[in-house]
């Protein structure tokens, strides 16, 4: 019984995240953009607590779109009329999402601008062949990833 619950825990949760990839273009957006930074990591050679500092960061920056979207849901269930409180509601939540972006960035700025580094990788890069389609493929798949299929991206 106590395994049944659970299961249906973690399935809601995975149903919660697949919601935020199938229906949330900036969701998509964050998961991109910390795939690739997960994928550039190894040529900065971070240590163990810069790696932890990227994972917070990239997590309470998810975390907060998630909540977002849970306050948009929630205020778009309750009313289909504008509402000042619901408009405020709405703001405050982006509004997080902002703030925790804004810090993510930060963060990955001291980390990430090291011009020895971006030029290293740039140069292994253009130096085989293999690395530039699989760059070039990473790029194709990241826009079509991002882009989607939602009706938001109207």
């Amino acid at each position: 019984m106590v395994y049944k619950k659970l299961y249906k825990s973690f399935k809601f949760a995975f149903e919660g995240v697949a919601y935020c990839i199938s229906n949330e273009r900036n969701f998509r957006i964050h998961i991109t953009v910390a795939a690739i930074i997960y994928l550039l990591s190894p040529y900065y050679k971070f240590t163990p607590a810069e790696m932890i500092m990227l994972t917070l960061v990239i997590a309470v920056v998810i975390l907060a779109e998630m909540v977002n979207t849970s306050v948009e849901t929630i205020v778009d269930m309750i009313t289909d009329e504008f509402h000042a409180l619901a408009k405020k509601a709405k703001d405050v939540a982006a509004g997080a999402v902002l703030i925790a972006t804004l810090c993510a960035i930060m963060c990955a700025l001291f980390l990430i601008l090291r011009p020895t580094v971006m030029l290293f990788i740039i140069n292994d890069v253009f130096r085989s062949p293999v690395k530039i389609v699989i760059s070039l493929l990473v790029i194709i798949l990241s826009y079509l990833f991002v882009k989607g299929n939602d009706k938001k991206n109207v």
